[in-house]
């Protein structure tokens, strides 16, 4: 693929594009950053991170349109999902936002607390820099996402076996130690 960056007019032609390839009916859920392009004022991004649903029928046919609409515009594109990284808080379904239907496709936000739980398991420099952004933005609420930490936190340690419950808990307060220092 290509080394440029993503911003949120190649991300609205990529989704453009996908759904004048893929004529059936499907829902996109927007990831990480190529999420925060369109709701949190991002810049850019490497990639492209979604998750979809179809049928299974149609399933193969979803698969080669991104493949063939990555190729042709020169965007990379993940499957991803924060549950590859930690247990969904309850209710993680109702919180998604709608972004919009691009042919047969539905397009939305991924629920952003779970976005951002998942990017404190990871804890770089670049994920803590992508919460703190959906704070200011106003997508979610430090006291909310401490709440769904808490919850997820008993199911979290058996979740995968690097899963370390007090070093998540150490990233959850070093992210609010920087989230306090940005405070004027």
């Amino acid at each position: 693929m290509t080394d440029k960056l993503i911003g949120a007019y190649e991300l609205e032609v990529f989704l453009q594009r996908l759904g004048q390839c893929f004529r059936h009916p499907a829902t996109l859920y927007l990831v990480g950053g190529s999420s925060l392009l369109l709701a949190a004022g991002k810049t850019s991004t490497f990639d492209i991170d979604l998750q979809f649903t179809t049928d299974d029928q149609h399933h193969s046919e979803f698969i080669r349109c991104l493949r063939t609409v990555s190729r042709e515009l020169g965007v990379p594109v993940e499957l991803a999902s924060p549950e590859q990284f930690i247990p969904l808080p309850a209710g993680f379904q109702d919180r998604r936002r709608f972004v919009g239907h691009y042919g047969a496709l539905d397009v939305f936000h991924f629920d952003f607390y779970s976005m951002a739980l998942a990017k404190i398991h990871r804890g770089n420099e670049k994920d803590f820099d992508d919460v703190l952004q959906m704070i200011r933005a106003g997508l979610i609420e430090i006291a909310a996402l401490e709440a769904f930490m808490l919850e997820i936190l008993p199911e979290y340690e058996f979740y995968q076996p690097n899963a370390d419950p007090a070093l998540y808990r150490r990233k959850f307060d070093l992210l609010k130690t920087e989230l306090a220092a940005q405070q004027p």
